[in-house]
Parts: structure tokens; C-alpha cells; sequence
């Protein structure tokens, strides 16, 4: 069937878009070849991820350029306590891993941030969402997976607080990592039992009840167990959220015909007194067995589920306790779970001052050299005002020779003071390999390969498929839908 008019210009024009956004996405200063752009694989309000190849490893990463960062001072507040949250919470396996942050060649003048991610093709919501069902065994080692990425959160006194589907990413090998900790904050001995939490905006459908329609509570490891049972609920579901509310007054009226009418007991935890007077108002109501509602559901899997989705959070269990239930009896191993150090208090202590730009900007700065200890100890105490030499050059003349544009010379931008040698070298043996290496881009489809050949093997499953079968498929399926890898996740 030939093509219309219309749909040729539709194509052209999203071409246009993508070719224009791989042209600007490295015009910043980056490492010198030490990343080679594959493909725009998502977009957002903030920033644009694309994948590429680490040119040392082979690997394939997700790229995040995160732009105009210091225009809002509260925005970069946030995106720089994430930073940190990722940098301290690096060494678990199931909590996504920052693997750099690329060095800025104009330490006054940058803008924007690039972060490179591991690439992680797929997340649980676009899973649940599509037609293929999870096995028993897919689901209870997903659950397994993220109770101990939470478990490890909250040894280092770090509460998610924005726990959903859309924020844990899946491969196919049926891999767990927990995302986006824009709304995590972590809890310090020198402050209140009470907080109240002016910025929590996280997903209705899987928000405790104790802050539906009330900000004002304790730090509690309660609020993001809550949210792992509307998780673990929704897999148990097929794909079906448990509380899909479309206000806090239905969000709770969804919990209560499921749950019950909570007790006297139950509402001494409930704050805000309309959300309390309207509790109390509502006709009484039973407890609606699981088993009813997750036909043919594991009943040890219904048994944990009860313990999460309990209106008094003083009743769910930690993380701890629910690895530890007869449901995970076989993969959970003590000696096997790690335990974080709590974070350091004087790491976060830019959150309580009134930082201008150039100060958080410097921050910034201290914290990207935390992923370049070969140069960290090269540039304490020295000044440096300069614009260098860039990788972004190379690479934008790449992609305009790629989309028929002409060469230009290797750099539009040099030193514009002299440094020491000392310092000089330092930077140069970091940031400028240009002449060596390659600046031919590679093409490749939007959805990164390794989800449609990798060989997932068995992890806790039993004869033929495995876990990772089931969710290979999945991604075939996003594949088949186009730009859909579920990379917005990053954001």
C-alpha cells in the first residue's frame, strides 16, 4: 500500500525532529570520545535521553542531557539531591546505577548536566500494560527484587516516597531497578519525628493513606511499603491498579470498600481532620477477602499482600520482614543483603541554605568530580575560568556529516587563558582525545537491541521459557509499537 501525502510529510517532519535533536544533543563540552550517540530514545520537559555506546567498554548507556538546570535554583536543588541519593546508593544491584557524569568544559558558564545511565530497555508499567501475562514465578521475583532495593534504601534512613510501576525498570532478563529519586528524601537523627512535606506530590494510586489529602506525618519506612503492596496488588491484578483514584476522597473510598472501614485505632494516624471526618462518615464495611479479588492468586502471595495493605502503618512490615516471609522462602538469603551506611548529613546540608546560581553551579561541579577521581585531587583549589577544547564538537560534526553537513575544523571553542602545565595536562589527558578517536556515529533502532537477542537464563523459574522469556516478548511487543522503551523513566 503506497503511502499518502500526509503520512510522508509526518514522517519527514518526525525524521526532521529526530535528526535535529541528535545534531544539539552533545553541542555542550563532553569527554572526548568517550560516548558515540545512538539514538533519541526519550524527551521530556527537562531534558532529552539518548542511548550510546561507551567506547571503552562496549556498553550501551542511556545519555541524559538535563538542560538549563540552574534556571530554577529549587529544580537544581532537587536534580543535585538526586545525584547524591544515586552516588551513595550506587552499590545495590537493584537501584539504578549513575555509571558518570560528564565533565562540563566551562566551569562558570555551563548549563546543562549529562548523566550517564545503565541502559535498562523496558519498566514494569509498560509490562503490566501489555497483553502477555506474568507467571507466578515472574511475579514473585520481581517483588523479591524490589523488596530488597527498598530494604537497602531504608538501612540508609532514605524513603523513596514515589514508589510506582513507572519507576521500576525491568530487562530481559527479568533484572529490577528501582528509579527516579526525585521525590526521595532521607531522614537525619537532628530532625523532627514530624515533617511536613510541602513537595509530595508522588501517584495518587499508590500513595499511603496516612497522606491522602495530608502532608503532615512521621519519616516512615511505612509509606513506601504501602506503595510496594499496590505494586505487588497491581502484578497479582493482571495489570489492574488496585486504588485508581480520581481524587484523595475516591482514592480513599476505593481503599476502605477493599480493606474495610478502618478502625478507631487506625484513624489516630490519619491527620487532617476532613480526611478523618470523612472516613468516619462512610457506611460501614467489611474486609473484602483477597482471594476474591486475585482468583487463583498464590495464597502465600495474598498473605504478604494483607501484611503491606494495612491502614495502620504502624502494622505493615519493614522490608526486612517481608523478604523474610514464608512467600520468598527460598530466595531470601540474610547473609546475602546489604546493608547501607547512613548518608552523610554535611552532603545535604546545600538543601537548607539560599544558594545563588554560580553556588549551586559550583556544587554541581564538586559532585560531577566525584565520578573523575583522576582528576579530582589535580584541580583542589585551583581557579579555572576557561572554556576547553570539546568532545561536543566532534560529535556534532559527526552527526552533520552523518545528515550530509559539511566538516568543520575539530573545535569551535579554545582555552581562553593559559593554565599551568600541571593543571593543564590534567584536563587534557581527560577531556581531549579527539585526534584518536573514531567521530563516525552509528545508526540503530529505537528500541537498543540487546531486549530483542539477549538470552535471558533461568532465575528461579523452572523448565522451559524461564523469566526472561515472557518479558522478552514484552519488548518485541514495544518494539513492534515504535519509539516505546520505556527510557523516560530517566527523567
Amino acid at each position: 500500500m503506497e503511502k499518502t501525502s500526509n503520512q510522508v510529510t509526518s514522517l519527514e517532519e518526525f525524521q526532521k525532529k529526530v535528526a535535529k535533536m541528535k545534531a544539539e544533543f552533545f553541542l555542550p563540552p563532553l569527554r572526548a570520545h568517550k560516548y558515540t550517540l545512538l539514538d533519541v530514545i526519550g524527551e521530556g520537559a527537562y531534558g532529552i535521553v539518548c542511548s550510546a555506546i561507551d567506547n571503552t567498554t562496549g556498553e550501551k548507556v542511556a545519555v541524559k542531557r538535563i538542560m538549563k538546570v540552574f534556571d530554577e535554583i529549587p529544580e537544581a536543588v532537587r536534580i543535585l539531591r538526586e545525584l547524591k541519593f544515586l552516588r551513595f546508593l550506587r552499590e545495590h544491584e537493584n537501584i539504578i546505577k549513575i555509571k558518570d557524569v560528564l565533565l562540563p568544559g566551562d566551569r562558570d558558564n555551563f548549563n546543562d548536566v549529562f548523566v550517564v545511565f545503565e541502559l535498562m530497555p523496558t519498566d514494569l508499567n509498560r509490562v503490566l500494560r501489555s497483553k502477555i501475562e506474568l507467571s507466578s514465578e515472574h511475579i514473585r521475583w520481581l517483588m523479591y527484587q524490589l523488596l530488597r532495593g527498598i530494604h537497602y534504601l531504608h538501612t540508609a534512613r532514605v524513603f523513596h516516597r514515589d514508589l510506582k510501576p513507572n519507576n521500576i525498570l525491568i530487562n530481559a532478563e527479568c533484572d529490577l531497578r528501582i528509579c527516579d529519586f526525585g521525590l526521595a528524601r532521607a531522614a537525619f537523627d537532628t530532625q523532627p519525628d514530624m515533617v511536613y512535606w510541602t513537595d509530595y506530590v508522588a501517584t495518587r494510586w499508590y500513595r499511603a493513606p496516612e497522606l491522602i489529602m495530608s502532608y503532615y506525618t512521621h519519616y516512615s519506612t511505612a509509606i513506601d511499603m504501602w506503595s510496594a503492596g499496590c505494586i505487588f496488588a497491581e502484578m497479582l491484578n493482571h495489570g489492574r491498579p488496585l486504588f485508581p483514584g480520581m481524587n484523595g476522597f475516591h482514592q480513599l473510598d476505593l481503599i476502605t470498600k477493599i480493606l474495610g472501614t478502618p478502625s478507631p485505632e487506625d484513624l489516630q494516624h490519619v491527620r487532617n481532620p476532613k480526611t478523618k471526618q470523612y472516613l468516619q462518615s462512610l457506611p460501614r464495611r467489611a474486609r473484602k477477602p483477597f482471594s476474591e479479588i486475585f482468583v487463583g492468586a498464590d495464597p502465600r502471595a495474598l498473605a504478604l499482600l494483607e501484611r503491606l495493605l494495612q491502614f495502620d502503618p504502624t502494622k505493615r512490615p519493614c522490608a526486612k520482614e517481608a523478604l523474610q516471609d514464608i512467600y520468598f522462602r527460598d530466595l531470601y538469603e540474610a547473609d546475602c543483603e546489604l546493608v547501607a551506611k547512613p548518608l552523610p548529613r554535611n552532603e545535604f546540608a546545600f538543601e537548607a541554605k539560599k544558594l545563588s546560581k554560580d553556588e549551586i553551579r559550583m556544587l554541581f561541579l564538586k559532585e560531577i568530580l566525584e565520578y573523575h577521581p583522576d582528576i579530582k585531587n589535580e584541580l583542589q583549589g585551583c581557579e579555572l575560568h576557561y572554556e576547553l577544547p570539546s568532545q561536543a564538537e566532534a560529535f556534532r560534526q559527526a552527526v552533520k556529516s552523518k545528515l550530509g553537513g559539511n566538516r568543520l575544523r575539530n573545535y569551535e571553542s579554545m582555552p581562553k587563558e593559559k593554565l599551568s602545565h600541571h593543571v593543564s595536562r590534567a584536563y587534557n589527558d581527560i577531556l581531549v582525545e579527539s585526534k584518536s578517536g573514531r567521530e563516525d556515529l552509528q545508526s540503530s533502532p529505537q528500541v537498543p537491541e540487546p531486549m530483542a537477542t539477549v538470552d535471558a537464563e533461568l532465575v528461579g523459574g523452572s523448565s522451559s521459557g524461564g523469566i526472561g522469556s515472557e518479558v522478552r516478548n514484552v519488548m518485541n511487543r514495544v518494539k513492534g509499537e515504535g519509539r516505546g522503551d520505556g527510557c523516560n523513566n530517566y527523567y
